[in-house]
């Protein structure tokens, strides 16, 4: 994916030692969780995003491919979609649900933990039934009939 919330220095470094980016994977993940814990979503973001992109590295830089990876990543996305969503972001939370998908189904392809990775689609794209709820504000600026008499549906 093309997330960006680790600094490129820091990404190489980890991109090179698996031991360090495991260690950040989980500083960050555990940070961001009480952080969202604590009603602090905007902080959350950042500290979601590091770990999302922790896992990432984990999975396909250093083939860490296993169950555990797989769901660590899954774990990590799903954890910046809810602080995203809890900011508002639900755009940008739909695009970390697509790249994800997109980078699992990578090892799909591939024939790595095919359960695994069907798994974790399928908690991504549980999320993702969310963003079929129009908003309250949307429902009422578009709601009733047309001129036409037909009615009027949502957009997005």
């Amino acid at each position: 994916m093309r997330l960006r919330f680790l600094c490129s220095n820091h990404r190489d470094w980890l991109a090179s030692n698996a031991l360090a980016t495991f260690d950040s994977w989980q500083r960050s993940y555990e940070h961001a969780s009480t952080l969202l814990n604590e009603h602090d979503a905007i902080k959350a973001v950042n500290y979601a995003g590091c770990a999302l992109e922790a896992a990432e590295l984990l999975l396909f830089y250093h083939a860490r491919q296993t169950k555990n990876d797989i769901g660590r990543f899954t774990d990590s996305a799903l954890l910046l979609c809810t602080s995203l969503l809890r900011t508002g972001e639900r755009r940008l939370a739909c695009g970390v649900i697509g790249g994800t998908i997109a980078r699992l189904e990578e090892l799909l392809f591939s024939g790595v933990e095919r359960r695994a990775v069907l798994e974790g689609c399928q908690r991504l794209l549980h999320v993702g039934d969310h963003f079929d709820q129009p908003e309250t504000t949307d429902q009422t600026r578009f709601s009733g009939q047309v001129a036409d008499g037909l009615p009027r549906h949502n957009v997005h």
